[in-house]
C-alpha cells in the first residue's frame, strides 16, 4: 500500500496582507451538452487523518458546478461510489470506493473511503518493482487526480475509464491537442490568470498551432509571474504562483479533453478544471475548489 505524508488545513476565509488569489465572485457555469456525467477531484492517500480521501472539485450534471452544498450533497447521496485514480503517466493508479463524507476543515466536507492500488506519483521499474518520481512527490505529495462516474454503484463498471492525453511547454505556451486532431493547441500560460491573479473564466489558444514537444500527462513547477515594470524593479516573489498540470483527461466523453490544474498561491493551494465547452481553441473555467495542502 501506498504511504503519503499529505494532510488537510483550513482554507483562509478572507484576504490577506500579502499578495493572494482574489476569491472570484459566484458566476454561472457553462451549460453541458449530453454526456457523462461526473465528479472531480483529488485523491490522498492518507488525506483523511492518515486514511484515504478525496477532495472533490467540480460536479458536471445538467451544467458544470463547483458550489459544495451540490457537491457534498452529491457525495452524500452515493451517486460517487467509485472514482479511477491516475498515475503520472495517465494510466490507472487504482479506485477509490466511497464510504462517506468528513469534514476535516477544507472549505467543504472531502469524501473518506477505500483504496485499492499503486501510489499516484510510483513507476515502474525495470526490476518489477516500484519507486515514487520526485518531481511528482514534490509537486503533489503523493496525491492524484481521481474522476468518478455518476450514477449507481451496480449500473457502473467496476474500473472507471476515461481517455487520457498529454501536455508539454512550447516557449511561453501550454501546448495540447484538445480535440484528438494531431495539431497542438498553443494556451499561452500568461493568461491563466486575470488581472486580479485568480484564474481566468476564458483561456483561448493562439492563432497558430504549438510547435511540437514531447508530451506528458502532468508538467510540475511552471512559475506564473506578474508583469512587471522593469523600471519598477522586480515583482515581489509572494506574487509568484506555481502552476502544475494534475492531468488531460476527457471528463465527459464529449472527444475533447480537460485540463485540470493545481495552482498554489502564496497561502492558498487551488485545483481548477478547464473545459473546451464549444471549441478546442477556447477552455473556459468550469470549476475550481480548494486542494490538500502539500
Amino acid at each position: 500500500m501506498w504511504i503519503a505524508a499529505c494532510g488537510p488545513r483550513f482554507r483562509p476565509e478572507g484576504p490577506e496582507s500579502e499578495p493572494t488569489p482574489v476569491i472570484r465572485n459566484e458566476r454561472p457555469h457553462p451549460a453541458a451538452a449530453n454526456g457523462r456525467h461526473v465528479m472531480v477531484g483529488e485523491m490522498c492517500p492518507t488525506g483523511a487523518a492518515g486514511r484515504p480521501a478525496i477532495a472533490p472539485i467540480a460536479l458536471r450534471t445538467v451544467q458544470w458546478s463547483d458550489k459544495a452544498d451540490e457537491i457534498s450533497n452529491t457525495v452524500e447521496r452515493g451517486a460517487t461510489p467509485r472514482y479511477a485514480v491516475f498515475n503520472l503517466t495517465g494510466k490507472p493508479a487504482g479506485v477509490f470506493d466511497t464510504v462517506g463524507l468528513a469534514d476535516l476543515g477544507l472549505a467543504q466536507p472531502i469524501a473518506s473511503g477505500a483504496y485499492t492500488g499503486g501510489g499516484p506519483c510510483s513507476v515502474d521499474t525495470p526490476k518489477g518493482g516500484k519507486v515514487d518520481d520526485p518531481k511528482c512527490m514534490a509537486a503533489f505529495d503523493g496525491c492524484g487526480l481521481a474522476v468518478a462516474q455518476l450514477g449507481r454503484p451496480d449500473d457502473l463498471p467496476e474500473t472507471p475509464k476515461f481517455e487520457t492525453g498529454t501536455v508539454c511547454l512550447a516557449g511561453d505556451t501550454l501546448a495540447v491537442d484538445i480535440d484528438g486532431d494531431h495539431v497542438l493547441e498553443a494556451f499561452p500560460i500568461d493568461q491563466v490568470l486575470d488581472g486580479i491573479r485568480a484564474p481566468a473564466a476564458e483561456w483561448s489558444a493562439s492563432p497558430t498551432a504549438a510547435a511540437p514537444c514531447e508530451g506528458h500527462f502532468q508538467l510540475y513547477g511552471i512559475a506564473l509571474e506578474p508583469k512587471v515594470d522593469p523600471k519598477l524593479g522586480k515583482p515581489d516573489p509572494k506574487s509568484t504562483v506555481t502552476m502544475d498540470v494534475l492531468g488531460v483527461v476527457d471528463l465527459d466523453g464529449d472527444g475533447r479533453k480537460e485540463i485540470v490544474l493545481a495552482l498554489q498561491f502564496a497561502t492558498v493551494r487551488s485545483i481548477v478544471v478547464y473545459s473546451p465547452i464549444d471549441a478546442a481553441q477556447r477552455l473556459e473555467l468550469v470549476g475550481e475548489g480548494p486542494a490538500f495542502p502539500h
